[in-house]
């Protein structure tokens, strides 16, 4: 099925919109930007991530911000970032598979202290952007969850 120059189009702007999501959530939390990091996600939005739990609510996500153990990350030098996501758009609705780490800081310099799968399932608001409804990470640990979550890379967001 050929689609229109602009169907192509809006493809991509939410490809970019999407990207700039999964990516900006780094920058904020790591910026300590409680309403950056609220930005990312729709108000009844779920953080869940696999070895601490699951976050729900904006208000509940942003105030990772204040969380002593992240204020200490940031304070000893951390960055959180996402590699390139792999999107899968059906209509309004969006699934960003990639990875995402936490480099920190040490005494012999720099090292991933982190290092996750993640699956974000994301949809378009009444304005157009996109946003976070549910985040589930799984560290890549050897615990199997991880790879297989990152082997969904194909299942559009109606898979649960």
């Amino acid at each position: 099925v050929s689609k229109t120059i602009e169907q192509r189009l809006l493809e991509l702007e939410d490809r970019e919109a999407i990207r700039q999501v999964v990516s900006g959530y780094g920058y904020a939390v790591d910026g300590l930007n409680a309403e950056a990091v609220g930005s990312c996600y729709v108000d009844t939005g779920v953080y869940a991530v696999g070895d601490i739990g699951k976050m729900e609510g904006r208000e509940t996500i942003e105030a990772i911000t204040r969380d002593p153990g992240h204020l200490a990350y940031v304070g000893a030098g951390c960055a959180h970032i996402a590699t390139s996501p792999y999107i899968i758009l059906d209509g309004d609705y969006a699934v960003a598979t990639c990875h995402t780490m936490v480099n920190m800081h040490g005494e012999n310099g720099f090292f991933i202290g982190r290092l996750s799968a993640s699956r974000i399932d994301l949809a378009r608001q009444d304005d157009g952007s996109w946003k976070i409804t549910y985040r589930q990470n799984y560290m890549l640990n050897g615990d199997p969850a991880g790879s297989k979550l990152l082997g969904r890379l194909n299942e559009g967001p109606a898979a649960a």
